[in-house]
């Protein structure tokens, strides 16, 4: 184990929520290695529900919008130079993480030496080039400083919305007999969006089949595709309401399965130990979906252009010859697939 111990640790992972979630088992780790050590967490302000209950953090830093005045900015700055890390671990190497990483002036400052970006690090982490969860990635860079793994088990606190989840469900509307079904259609880009047909077909299937509306998840920003996708299938669907992330995240909690595009809500569900399948298309989904545990299954159909990775297909519409359709991948996973899938997992 690195010596001398630290007495203060600060974490970095400016975005996005997922990968926020995939770096909590981290705290958990660090605390069982060092327990008087001081641990803070460095992130933006969509993330900073993630961590608020967590009993492990000392202080969670929001980093200031690209907006701000460049006085706030300095004044961030200096703030967080004068806390005087003993450690501090930047999960992501990204150009601007990794200038905040050297800005702390900590004696120990750790990274992936990523080309462009190792400069910020004293103690440069080589990347494992297989791939893998990205929960594993993450516990590499502090398993480099000697610190033993303690699992990669996700961990999310929550302060009442527990509650609120259960007297949600306790409304006449919202009280059903047989299994809670969440439906997950958002996505970060388009290139993670299983179509809306898809997501129509499956839900009325699910109706059919077992009698329950399944839910319907999604943020003020998913408005418009879960109208669409609702549309005409009253008493078919359930549309989640106006809630706050932890909000949502304690339905989650509720559920029996989510099934869903790569995305926050998967993760919110294997944190929470709920049943999950992952809808995977141009990324990978060993990388997205914890690994060993039999409540969470992704399904994938592999072309030989992918998984590429890419935020937008590149595709035409109408497949060419020689060439392949817009999001074949994902259009090639078909509800029927995936209700064989869910069918098995509610056993």
């Amino acid at each position: 184990m690195a010596s001398p111990a630290p007495g203060r640790i600060l974490l970095i992972r400016l975005k996005g929520i997922g990968d926020v979630i995939l770096s909590t088992h981290l705290l958990r780790a660090l605390q069982k290695a060092y327990p008087s050590a001081e641990l803070h967490f460095l992130t933006r302000d969509v993330c900073v529900p993630i961590l608020q209950n967590n009993p492990r953090l000392k202080k969670i830093w929001v980093l200031p919008p690209k907006t701000a005045i460049l006085g706030e900015t300095f004044s961030f700055l200096s703030s967080l130079r004068k806390a005087r890390f003993d450690w501090v671990v930047d999960l992501a190497a990204e150009p601007r993480s990794a200038w905040l990483t050297l800005a702390t002036g900590a004696p120990l400052r750790a990274g992936y030496a990523f080309r462009f970006r190792r400069w910020a690090f004293n103690h440069p982490i080589p990347k494992n080039q297989v791939r893998k969860y990205q929960g594993e990635v993450n516990l590499d860079l502090i398993r480099a400083l000697g610190v033993p793994s303690d699992g990669i088990d996700t961990e999310l606190y929550f302060n009442g919305e527990r509650e609120w989840a259960d007297q949600l469900f306790s409304r006449d509307e919202w009280s059903e007999p047989g299994p809670r079904i969440g439906l997950n259609p958002t996505g970060t880009w388009p290139s993670k969006r299983w179509p809306v047909a898809y997501w129509r077909e499956l839900a009325q299937r699910v109706k059919k089949e077992i009698g329950v509306r399944p839910i319907l998840l999604g943020g003020p920003q998913d408005e418009s595709l879960i109208k669409e996708i609702a549309l005409g299938l009253e008493g078919i669907v359930r549309v989640i309401p106006e809630t706050t992330l932890l909000q949502a995240a304690a339905l989650i909690g509720k559920l029996d399965i989510l099934i869903g595009n790569d995305g926050t809500p998967q993760h919110l569900a294997q944190a929470l130990g709920v049943k999950s399948l992952t809808l995977c298309g141009p990324h990978w989904g060993i990388s997205w979906v914890k690994p060993g545990d039999v409540r969470h299954r992704h399904l994938q159909h592999f072309l030989d252009c992918g998984p590429c990775d890419l935020n937008t297909c590149p595709f035409p519409t109408e497949a060419r010859q020689g060439s392949y359709s817009q999001q074949e991948c994902l259009t090639s996973i078909t509800p029927e697939k995936v209700w064989k899938i869910v069918s098995e997992m509610l056993i």
